[in-house]
């Protein structure tokens, strides 16, 4: 069996698609669904509660920001390797999780990301992805990285004791760089589509921004734990922009 883990806040327009890919995976193994509810006030946990059939065990825990929640989704979860996949993402192709997972026990990984692809039709999306997944091959020999799809063996998640809940922004990043450390990195060469919505919301200028201003952070000066700008985390309706944010990155 292995586990998905999801934090999720306020997501009804995304999850139920998300669930709805992974359970239509062609997929021999059982699969363990943990969403780490961060306090939904929408139909996210109804959504969540609908799927339960699909799946061998579908948990909902106590959520909070992402790293936390990524935590005790994990610490609740049971099966190996564990999946920390970002709700807003989409799993494509039939055969992804077993191609993923059989090449994460084939490469005896303990960690790893993978590359990921747009949401989106426009080549500007496309191109930007691309450089993305350029960019994880490179960065892979000095700060091995990853965000949105990455997955970890029990035993190394354990040993490195998860996501640093101390980190205000980019913590996917730094638990893969801290697991490296420890155990096997590798890049699983398949791609999960993800969500434009923050670029569509906020801009693609402005977005490319933090990125490149998170990464250099990362780079130069380690994990971000004081605010550097405002980051939002869960739905990006408007009715709920200002419900949550947080100051981050």
């Amino acid at each position: 069996m292995i586990s998905i883990v999801i934090p999720a806040l306020n997501e009804e327009k995304y999850i139920g698609r998300l669930l709805d890919s992974i359970a239509q995976q062609d997929f021999d193994e059982g699969i363990e669904i943990v969403v780490a509810d961060a306090g939904s006030t929408d139909a996210t946990k109804k959504i969540i509660e609908s799927h339960k059939r699909n799946f061998f065990k579908v948990l909902i825990v106590k959520g909070g920001m992402p790293a936390v929640g990524r935590n005790n989704g994990a610490k609740a979860s049971l099966g190996d390797p564990i999946f920390f996949i970002d709700a807003d993402l989409i799993i494509p192709e039939r055969d992804f999780l077993k191609k993923a997972v059989d090449y994460f026990r084939k490469k005896n990984l303990d960690i790893a990301a993978t590359y990921l692809r747009p949401d989106s039709e426009w080549w500007v999306d496309k191109f930007l992805s691309h450089l993305y997944n350029i960019f994880l091959q490179i960065i892979k020999f000095f700060r091995p990285s990853g965000s949105m799809c990455i997955a970890a063996s029990r035993e190394l998640f354990n040993k490195t004791g998860g996501y640093p809940e101390d980190v205000v922004m980019a913590e996917d990043h730094d638990f893969v760089n801290a697991a490296s450390k420890i155990g096997r990195y590798g890049i699983i060469p398949y791609a999960p589509i993800f969500s434009m919505r923050r670029f569509n919301k906020e801009g693609r200028p402005r977005v490319l921004y933090k990125y490149l201003l998170s990464s250099l952070h990362l780079i130069f000066f380690g994990p971000i734990k004081k605010s550097i700008f405002k980051y939002e985390f869960g739905n990006f309706d408007e009715k709920h922009h200002n419900e949550r944010s947080k100051t981050a990155l």
